[in-house]
């Protein structure tokens, strides 16, 4: 059974009709700009801006985020949108590719797995390179967390601040340090590089406005990620109340967060150059501070509050104040880009996901049209729950890798996924896990039995012989073994 659904006839159809439609969605014939706005670790209800319009109670009253506000009141907000993984590595490297996490097999942060076994990333073009291949006069910018596996400035970006001396990522990890190999605290100044990054982000559009240049820029934020940090003047206007220490800092880099769109957005105010510019603003996976309201689950789960973020919107011909209820995934944006900055060739049959652009025109009625007509989670992870999961249509589905047990809920209508139809709804069940185990077959995803083998395998090689130096070795062997027999959910 094949997914590749869109023939080359096809695409080239559709790259004939977005080039009649493009000037509905670009002023004359100037080539839009974008910016990815990409936050690490912010939960779908972490904002002032509830991704449903008539739910309130999906955001948190603590946090305050009036520049997504703003964002959101001039574009459209996205109340399925899911993360690719619900860690930020794999999710990174699919948004870069367009392909599934099954696809590029990369799990972590540390996947010696995916070096030796995934695939050659190096024969596959990237999101910036797309881009660039529109138009060469387009200028390419990554500020932030990189995604490990890669460097920025190897997959189309020409300027980010990747360390010289770092192989892989950016030699910064999570933004404590200036780099992670002398371990240079960041100032306390510029918590998280909250502020050097916004710096750098603004003086990029500044520059490529003035020199009338199309750009792409993507800012990857670490905020949130732990260790929080915000300035102290910041934390104590949150600590009201029955308010602790930990969360008014939580909320204090919420506000530092926001402050750094509030800055991008008017840079491009400022510059005339708004109303040509796309802005997406996301997270690279489901909250991990004080769990996601009226969801299960967080950072790492397979659940919901793993996998669904705030996702926000705004550019040319894009409704202002509006909901698209559409499920979209990350590794659609490299599709978009590819239709709305007018590349001329078709995608490469191996990309997975599907452009957004009739979403951004049409919300509820538009489309999206996929190679695999489905999204695909594949997370066989030896320190965390294992899950694969499908979601098609209202439903998704999922699948305990250790013991074969599965779920499958209307998130539609039930996001907490608190009712498991799994037996009344048996058809359904048997189709959509017949989907799911053919895609991660085609695509030689991996197996959790392979995954434990390969992770046991490398750290019994870290063993030193006749030392009692192995504590640390031995400990990561254990909690593998543990997790191999862990039967839970979440």
């Amino acid at each position: 059974m094949k997914f590749n659904l869109r023939t080359r006839s096809i695409m080239a159809l559709s790259v004939f009709c977005s080039t009649l439609s493009f000037a509905t969605f670009a002023k004359d014939s100037e080539k839009p700009n974008f910016i990815i706005f990409y936050t690490d670790d912010l939960g779908y209800g972490d904002t002032s801006v509830p991704m449903m319009k008539d739910r309130p109670d999906l955001t948190k009253p603590l946090y305050k985020t009036p520049h997504l506000e703003r964002l959101a009141q001039d574009g459209m907000r996205f109340s399925n949108a899911y993360s690719p993984a619900p860690t930020c590595t794999p999710s990174r490297i699919s948004l870069q590719f367009g392909k599934t996490t099954a696809k590029t097999k990369v799990m972590n942060v540390h996947d010696v797995m995916a070096k030796k076994n995934g695939i050659d990333l190096k024969n596959h073009k990237g999101m910036a390179e797309f881009v660039k291949e529109a138009d060469p006069n387009y200028v390419t910018a990554h500020f932030g967390k990189g995604m490990t596996i890669r460097r920025m400035d190897d997959i189309g970006y020409d300027i980010t601040d990747n360390i010289d001396d770092i192989k892989e990522g950016n030699g910064n990890f999570h933004g404590d340090w200036l780099s992670i190999k002398n371990r240079k605290p960041i100032p306390d100044d510029d918590p998280k590089r909250v502020f050097s990054l916004t710096k750098s982000s603004v003086d990029f559009i500044n520059t490529q406005a003035k020199a009338n240049k199309p750009f792409f820029l993507m800012v990857s934020h670490y905020a949130v990620h732990v260790k929080h940090a915000a300035l102290e003047e910041t934390i104590k206007k949150y600590q009201i109340g029955d308010v602790d220490y930990k969360d008014a800092r939580y909320a204090a880099l919420i506000e530092h967060l926001d402050d750094s769109l509030g800055a991008m957005l008017k840079a491009l105010d400022d510059n005339g150059i708004a109303d040509n510019t796309y802005v997406i603003f996301t997270s690279d996976n489901g909250g991990g501070h004080g769990g996601n309201p009226s969801l299960q689950g967080g950072k790492a789960k397979m659940m919901e509050g793993g996998l669904r973020v705030p996702t926000v919107v705004r550019g040319p011909g894009i409704p202002a104040d509006s909901q698209c209820d559409v499920p979209i995934v990350q590794y659609d944006f490299l599709a978009t880009l590819h239709e709305l900055s007018g590349n001329p060739n078709p995608l490469p049959d191996d990309i997975d996901g599907g452009s957004l652009v009739d979403v951004f025109r049409n919300g509820n009625e538009g489309k999206v049209e996929r190679n695999t007509p489905f999204l695909v989670f594949h997370y066989p992870y030896y320190a965390g729950v294992p899950v694969s999961a499908i979601r098609m249509g209202d439903y998704k589905f999922m699948r305990q890798l250790n013991t074969g047990e599965t779920r499958l809920h209307n998130v539609a209508t039930d996001m907490g996924e608190e009712k498991n139809l799994i037996n009344s709804m048996p058809e359904k069940a048997a189709e959509m896990d017949k989907l799911l185990k053919v895609y991660v077959a085609e695509v030689g995803a991996w197996d959790i039995d392979d995954v434990y083998a390969e992770r046991l395998g490398e750290l019994k090689k870290r063993l030193k012989p006749d030392s009692s130096d192995n504590t640390k070795v031995s400990s990561q062997i254990e909690r593998t073994k543990a997790n191999q027999a862990n039967k839970k959910w979440l």
